[in-house]
């Protein structure tokens, strides 16, 4: 047992020990206090991150995709032999004015595509082989249908892949007519921009102190009527 004195150096000493242990003890809270903050802000900058993230990784599947498809389609040429070129239409031919179409698309900073995400998926396979296509800057998806701003060069790459499938003797009949009602929107699009008035349709960015956007929809169902 302690004597009186040893006792009472102990009970002197006491208070001391407390107060390191209390000290500690928020020490060690304040440590874990700062740690959930980081991690709840590091969540936070995470799920900013992937939200963005994920709509460049879908845009890089399909570009793969279509890198894969495009690899296909020319091994399978190799093995049939050289390919014709296509006819560049004369001013007096049947064909429809592909150069002028290009023209106009090398002249615009940039158009508006809404179409299903499945056309969007085919315009992508079919035209991101080519050496002007680039991913946009904007695409968002709502209720499957896809809204994407495309900078002119782009549509130059868009233009021809669906020129060359549109005349493609292999090409199957729904492919064929894809790749035609897409190329015609397109093509309506970059003529109206030549007018002042906006198309039906247009898209709510438009305004009239701004220089007109070529906003091509590519979705034939009818308009719904507002009740009167």
């Amino acid at each position: 047992m302690f004597g009186k004195g040893r006792l009472s150096e102990k009970l002197d000493e006491l208070p001391c020990i407390i107060t390191r242990a209390v000290q500690d003890g928020l020490t060690g809270i304040r440590d874990k206090l700062d740690n959930a903050h980081s991690a709840a802000r590091d969540a936070s900058n995470s799920a900013a991150s992937a939200s963005r993230g994920v709509n460049d990784l879908r845009l890089e599947i399909q570009r793969l995709g279509a890198e894969v498809t495009n690899l296909r389609a020319a091994i399978k040429t190799l093995h049939a032999g050289p390919a014709e070129a296509h006819p560049i239409a004369g001013p007096d031919s049947a064909e429809d004015d592909f150069d002028t179409l290009l023209g106009l698309a090398a002249g615009i900073a940039y158009a508006e595509i809404t179409c299903h995400r499945d056309t969007w998926d085919f315009l992508v396979t079919q035209s991101s082989g080519g050496r002007h296509f680039r991913l946009p800057g904007f695409v968002e998806e709502d209720d499957c249908i896809v809204n994407a701003d495309v900078s002119g060069r782009t549509l130059i790459a868009v233009l021809d892949a669906l020129w060359r499938v549109r005349h493609a003797p292999d090409a199957d009949p729904g492919t064929r007519h894809l790749a035609t009602k897409i190329y015609g929107r397109i093509g309506d699009a970059l003529r109206q921009i030549e007018t002042s008035e906006p198309e039906p349709g247009r898209s709510p960015k438009f305004r009239r102190d701004q220089p007109p956007v070529a906003h091509i929809v590519i979705d034939d169902r009818p308009a719904v009527q507002a009740n009167s």
